[in-house]
């Protein structure tokens, strides 16, 4: 990291650790290696000759603008690139064709399974034989984490389902091809939510960021509910898409 330009104007009514924020935005720019870490909270201390609270608002601020990334346990670093991904919830398809079709590098890791009782359902679902089958799926392209994907089945459906017949398969084709259900149709909700500590710490993010959450149960043709889903999407990553046809003519 480059010094900085000036001294602090320690007499301004400008906050100091705007004023570190803004010389911190200045070095950044000019850097090209994004694996680049910043300097330790007691170097910039040193540096600014500040508190370590001042600090850590200064480089929060840049965290929250995208230009820093905090990763557990290593430090905090100069963000990649973004991937920008458009997910069409128009249709049944499983959430990597959405990769797929924008020609994106995905890297996925299956972070929890589990058989539980203790899950909340919603009210369609209550008649869900238990315990459940709840696993969670991490997506990364390039070294950045940006959704998280919850899956839960009932016991009568995924009874034979072990972790090594869901590591790289995705819940419709190990409903439709693994065992031989026939899908329909699907019902999606979407809102936003903060993350929890585990959820944050997944997608390095911080827990004060909204997360885009899609949740979605899908049906077999006879109406029975298959699978209920939660995708945990960053916004700064995501948009859905949605494409309708207006069939009445009216607006």
């Amino acid at each position: 990291m480059q010094s900085p330009s000036s001294q602090l104007e320690r007499e301004s009514a400008r906050p100091l650790y705007e004023q570190i924020t803004d010389r911190l935005r200045r070095d950044l720019s000019d850097r090209n290696n994004f694996s680049e870490q910043l300097p330790t909270e007691e170097n910039l201390m040193e540096r600014y000759d500040v508190s370590r609270s001042t600090v850590r608002k200064a480089v929060q601020r840049l965290v929250d603008e995208g230009l820093l990334v905090r990763r557990q346990g290593k430090g905090t670093f100069l963000a990649r690139p973004l991937p920008h991904i458009i997910h069409s919830i128009d249709r049944l398809a499983p959430f990597m064709e959405t990769f797929k079709g924008a020609g994106t590098k995905i890297r996925t890791e299956l972070i929890d399974f589990s058989w539980t009782s203790e899950l909340e359902l919603p009210a369609q679902l209550a008649a869900w034989e238990r315990p459940l089958l709840s696993y969670q799926r991490k997506y990364e392209s390039d070294g950045v984490a940006h959704a998280v994907v919850h899956v839960v089945l009932p016991h009568d459906i995924a009874r034979e389902v072990n972790r090594s017949s869901i590591e790289s398969t995705t819940v419709y084709q190990l409903l439709q091809n693994d065992l031989g259900l026939k899908l329909a149709k699907s019902e999606f909700l979407v809102s936003c939510r903060q993350p929890s500590a585990k959820l944050a710490d997944a997608l390095e993010i911080s827990q004060s960021t909204f997360l885009l959450v899609l949740e979605r149960i899908t049906y077999t043709a006879d109406g029975r509910p298959a699978e209920m889903t939660t995708h945990y999407l960053r916004p700064d990553i995501y948009q859905l898409s949605v494409a309708l046809k207006d069939m009445n003519g009216g607006a």
